[in-house]
């Protein structure tokens, strides 16, 4: 049994969406643009990623025209500037973009596009577009930097399935070489030099690109319930790697990575309705994995326990569709400030909020003691081991009996707005029906 006891700016107030398929999700703000000229399906938008500038949380979503920016304050999206792609159309579909230095990297994998590179040092003002060429490719799918060695990885150029980019002078680009070992790679997470190659129906490749021939570290050709394999991410303690395949039925797959050589899949998980349904995109934490599912939106899984449970969903997408790839593209974490960015094909950007940071580290249930009221005059409890019931609820009181907080709460996971005096307090969990799951004690020191 396990609680955790933290604090927060959130206030628990009725929001528009709470009819949507949500789970533990809040949602604080959707950013979009029906000025975009749309596909016959309504779609717009693509890629996002979220970035960290000068201690601000930005994002850069992408749609058919190109690259939007965002500043992410006071649990808004507040749009700050558009830099358009060499290539706009409505079959534009596919943008991507990385982060390196002051520095924003945007490839397109369609039409007449380039390599852009945008000067961030301008923020929170605006963006300035400072390389536009297509000098080293015209169209890629994905971009990658090992930023330890500033070293740009595109994957699925026009001109080879695989380039290496030399990053040294950030706005200066150069080719270090064309990886011809694989016939395509369709996307690809790097770290030190260390890259996990997802190349589509030929699986997926480990390779060391220390030197100056590639070594293969890992093959992963043939796996249970494969399909196009599209996208994985490696666990900063690179203990851990999870990968999806962008086919109809599959599930997202993770690997215990004990040995590079003997590398597989050792566990497979999904939504409830994963034989009709696609998942895209992931980040993968030690405990944790956010994935944007096509058609059902953000779902989070916990991976502390055995089975892996979905302890999180929100559904940006409530159509019913026979195509199977609309909604939810991309998702990217602000972990320290427990915020989630997804975009969303139809709809544009999403912001939400989820005790990541918090549930990630865990903690034992039992006394929890602090020298001020929580450090903040906000606090939550979460109840880790109950995130996947349908309702709960909580209650404080004092050692001597007294009920200073009753409350039923929709997200299983509750902000306390109290200033609680000095003393012990004894909390509890109840389910629906009124029975106990839970119950322990905490002080609070002067």
């Amino acid at each position: 049994m396990r609680l955790l006891l933290f604090f927060t700016l959130f206030a628990l107030i009725a929001l528009p969406g709470l009819c949507q398929d949500q789970k533990n999700i809040l949602l604080l703000d959707n950013w979009t643009d029906t000025t975009i000229a749309g596909s016959p399906g309504g779609v717009r938008f693509n890629e996002v990623q979220g970035f960290e500038f000068k201690g601000k949380n930005y994002a850069v979503i992408g749609s058919n025209n190109g690259a939007h920016i965002l500043k992410i304050e006071n649990k808004s999206l507040q749009f700050i500037d558009f830099v358009a792609g060499k290539y706009q159309a409505i079959t534009a579909e596919n943008r991507d973009y990385a982060v390196y230095e002051n520095y924003l990297y945007a490839v397109c994998d369609e039409g007449n596009s380039s390599l852009q590179i945008m000067d961030l040092s301008y923020l929170p003002d605006s963006v300035s577009l400072v390389y536009d060429s297509d000098a080293l490719f015209m169209t890629a799918h994905t971009l990658c930097i090992d930023t330890l060695h500033a070293k740009m990885y595109a994957c699925g150029t026009n001109s080879a399935a695989l380039k290496l980019i030399d990053l040294t002078n950030p706005v200066n680009p150069t080719l270090l070489s064309d990886f011809t070992a694989v016939s395509y790679v369709h996307d690809c997470h790097v770290v030190n030099d260390t890259a996990f190659l997802n190349c589509g129906y030929d699986g997926l490749r480990i390779y060391d690109f220390s030197g100056p021939v590639p070594q293969l570290l890992g093959l992963l050709d043939f796996y249970a319930n494969q399909g196009y394999n599209h996208s994985g991410y490696l666990a900063d303690s690179r203990q851990q790697y999870a990968f999806t395949d962008e086919t109809e039925g599959t599930k997202i797959k993770l690997c215990y990575l004990a040995n590079f050589a003997d590398i597989k899949v050792d566990q497979e998980f999904g939504t409830a309705n994963f034989e009709t349904t696609i998942p895209h995109e992931l980040v993968l934490l030690e405990n944790l994995l956010f994935c944007a599912y096509y058609n059902e939106g953000l779902r989070i899984y916990d991976l502390a326990g055995s089975p892996i449970r979905e302890i999180g969903s929100y559904d940006t997408y409530l159509k019913d569709s026979d195509f199977k790839m609309n909604g939810a593209w991309g998702v990217s974490l602000f972990e320290n400030d427990n915020l989630i960015v997804v975009s969303d094909r139809q709809s544009g950007l999403f912001l939400f909020s989820f005790p990541i940071k918090e549930i990630e580290a865990g903690t034992d249930q039992g006394t929890f003691v602090t020298n001020t009221p929580f450090i903040d005059q906000n606090r939550m409890l979460i109840p880790r081991n109950y995130l996947n019931a349908d309702k709960l609820y909580f209650s404080i009181s004092t050692s001597a009996g007294a009920l200073v907080y009753h409350q039923q709460n929709y997200l299983n996971w509750v902000e306390i707005p109290l200033d609680l005096a000095a003393g012990s307090y004894i909390y509890s969990i109840f389910t629906d029906e009124k029975t106990i799951l839970e119950s322990g004690k905490f002080v609070i020191g002067n």
